[in-house]
């Protein structure tokens, strides 16, 4: 009888741990931020003010607020339509709207094609990723030699790196690129191995990484992974077109996503987010980029401090 009480006893805790991270889950941002002038903060609570200096997507409940010499514009995701914010003013973003507490917001006017929907699909998608796995083990025993690889992605001059799992400090790797062998040294405190691919032609290249233990061979793929290289040109019409969207991380990762381009999104996320550490509610996509790339110590990691924070702020 006792034992079947503790059993009943873990079950509960487990569907209420579910129902608690599936209740914290933030739904897809409800406008943006931009042309971010002078002082402007924002709280997630109202008690704790953080300051913005950049393109920012909000969230339902956040509070935002301008100083002597700040402003913005706001962009609803959901319309497109945009509201110029002045000084010395508050807002609120609620559900579908941003409601204004004092100071001054303009009425609401045509602005550009919304991404909302984009945005929506994104999010829907990386919200079953954030879930923590529990009981996971630590140290030696947690070492896992089944290295996994994209099947496919682009790289470039600008952005060259293969990138795959740490899989145990003292594992070596054989990358095969086009069957030809390349020795990649174990690498003990690196949170994932890199490696730079140089002097390869423009096109499509087959590669696998093989993992070692003291030289021999303790797992190999059976199927080829794909990377494709961009040319010159190619590299350089990306970079402008990036530069057209300013300091929008969104807009950067989800055209470099949309080009095969996992690596060097993943990369703008990482940047975004050690520039903005607090910005937890969108730490899905970050969450969601380790998915696709296979990190999964990464993602589980990332997974525990986006549900850490989301109970502090519950």
């Amino acid at each position: 009888m006792k034992n079947k009480s503790v059993g009943m006893g873990m079950l509960l805790v487990a569907v209420l741990l579910g129902i608690s991270q599936s209740a914290l889950s933030k739904a897809p941002p409800v406008a943006k931020l931009v042309q971010v002038e002078g002082n402007i903060e924002y709280s997630r609570n109202g008690t704790r003010w953080v300051p913005v200096r950049r393109t920012k997507y909000l969230f339902e409940g956040y509070l935002i607020r301008t100083g002597n010499d700040g402003s913005g514009k706001l962009i609803n995701q959901a319309s497109g339509e945009s509201q110029q914010l002045g000084k010395n003013s508050e807002i609120e973003i609620k559900a579908d709207s941003v409601f204004l507490v004092s100071g001054n917001l303009t009425p609401p006017k045509e602005e550009s094609t919304s991404i909302f929907q984009s945005l929506m699909n994104k999010f829907a998608k990386a919200q079953r990723y954030t879930t923590v796995r529990r009981g996971v083990t630590t140290g030696e025993d947690a070492c896992d030699n089944k290295v996994r690889t994209i099947r496919k992605l682009t790289i470039s001059g600008s952005h060259p790196d293969l990138v795959w799992r740490n899989a145990c400090p003292e594992y070596s790797y054989r990358l095969m690129i086009d069957g030809n062998a390349v020795e990649v040294a174990a690498q003990s405190t690196s949170e994932m191995i890199r490696f730079s691919v140089k002097d390869l032609e423009p096109g499509e290249h087959t590669y696998k990484v093989e993992v070692l233990d003291k030289g021999d061979i303790v797992y190999s793929p059976r199927k080829e992974s794909a990377f494709f290289v961009l040319d010159g040109n190619a590299d350089q019409e990306l970079t402008q077109t990036l530069s057209m969207f300013g300091d929008d991380v969104f807009m950067h990762t989800n055209l470099l996503e949309e080009r095969g381009m996992h690596v060097a999104a993943m990369d703008a996320y990482r940047d975004y987010f050690h520039e903005n550490p607090d910005d937890n509610d969108m730490r899905p996509l970050l969450i969601q980029s380790y998915q696709d790339l296979k990190l999964s110590d990464l993602r589980e990691n990332e997974a525990r401090l986006y549900n850490a924070a989301l109970e502090e702020d519950f």
